[in-house]
């Protein structure tokens, strides 16, 4: 009976040995193999207590050698099989990127948020019960809460310059105090806003999916534009941070519209965008966009009357958000995790890895060296260093 439990258990060890060094993924050894090694084991051992019992079954395998060899195979088969459903599941998950590790800072937050935003040192969490300042130092600890009580906060815009804090909510933009005494807000402007940026006095709204320039003076908006319509609904708005340029996202197109003092001029060009797009992100002459079950957008914006794509990348399931540095994209795909793409000279993109269990990956923001997550799900904003993530 020894001499068939060796046998079987050798040609078990032979059989997964080689198939399981040329079947690794990522480094991982093959589920099937490893359970199938347990299995065998464990079959073996069931075969060790029977034959000291000194029983036996009936039919026609009676024999402790009989025996061993039947719950070895039992067993080496059902591991094969619950190791092989864990590999299909593992080749799925990881079908268009490796595993990647993300390691950083965690904090819970008080609210239950939707967005995050930051800017010049300051980042907000902009949820239902209001919006949460976090203190970026070195550890993230929880700030105060402003704008509790308005109902429908989409987003929010830290300006700290000027110590004001934009949310914007289903039923008009409110200005907060970023810091200081808790003051109530005022409405700045009526009707649904979706998103916003402001350069020094100058601002830009989408309210009711249509885009308004505005003046701030004090704590009021002045000279409020008459409604920009385009052919679909605008989603996203950013001033350009080094040229007169405001770039306006729709569902559809990337618009670039030339802007002054006075307000906003003619178009100077436009992009296509797959999908529904959602939001957008600059540097420098390259342009981000996050375009929901129509993936992510590279383009180059060097030349907004020329301005066209060079990367489209459809790997994950929908992408809600993307943020770029020198060197990487970041995509934001909900519950499959964190994307993270190596953007190559001429624009092309090459998936790094994704990095899973962190949640409900809904928004991100670069700021420096750090790159900060949303996890819609658990509340918890996490900030991991760039240059721990692409090496």
């Amino acid at each position: 009976m020894r001499r068939a439990l060796l046998v079987t258990l050798a040609l078990a060890v032979l059989n997964a040995g080689p198939a399981g060094a040329q079947q690794r993924e990522h480094g991982r050894f093959p589920r099937k193999w490893l359970m199938a090694g347990i299995g065998a084991v464990a079959g073996g051992l069931t075969a060790l207590l029977y034959s000291g019992t000194g029983s036996g079954f009936g039919g026609p395998c009676t024999k402790n050698s009989c025996v061993a060899a039947m719950t070895i195979t039992i067993g080496f088969g059902a591991g094969y099989l619950v190791g092989g459903e864990r590999d299909q599941l593992y080749r799925l998950r990881y079908r268009n990127a490796p595993p990647l590790s993300v390691r950083g800072q965690a904090l819970p937050l008080s609210v239950v948020a939707n967005d995050i935003s930051g800017r010049g040192g300051s980042l907000v969490a902009a949820g239902e019960e209001g919006v949460e300042v976090v203190l970026a130092g070195p550890r993230l600890e929880r700030g105060d809460v402003r704008a509790r009580g308005l109902r429908g906060v989409a987003a929010a815009l830290p300006d700290p310059g000027a110590n004001r804090l934009f949310v914007a909510t289903a039923t008009g933009l409110f200005g907060f105090a970023l810091t200081g005494p808790r003051l109530a807000g005022n409405l700045l402007a009526s009707g649904e806003v979706g998103a916003l940026d402001v350069r020094g006095d100058l601002a830009m709204i989408v309210t009711d999916g249509a885009l308004r320039s505005a003046r701030l003076e004090g704590d009021s908006l002045t000279g409020l534009s008459a409604p920009r319509t385009f052919q679909s609904r605008v989603t996203d708005v950013a001033w350009d941070p080094e040229r007169p340029i405001v770039w306006v996202l729709t569902e559809t197109a990337l618009i670039a519209l030339a802007a002054s003092d006075s307000g906003l001029a003619d178009s100077l060009g436009a992009m296509e965008v797959p999908g529904t797009g959602r939001r957008l992100t600059l540097r420098g002459t390259t342009v981000a966009v996050a375009g929901g079950d129509g993936g992510a957008v590279i383009g180059d914006v060097s030349d907004p009357r020329a301005m066209h794509a060079t990367a489209h990348w459809t790997g994950a399931r929908f992408v809600y958000d993307v943020a770029l540095s020198a060197g990487a994209l970041y995509i934001a795909a909900g519950p499959e995790g964190l994307y993270v793409m190596s953007r190559s000279p001429d624009g092309g993109l090459s998936p790094l890895g994704l990095a899973r269990g962190l949640g409900f990956v809904a928004a991100l923001e670069s700021r420096g060296d750090d790159l900060y997550l949303l996890d819609r799900t658990g509340s918890v904003v996490r900030r991991v260093t760039i240059a721990s993530i692409v090496r």
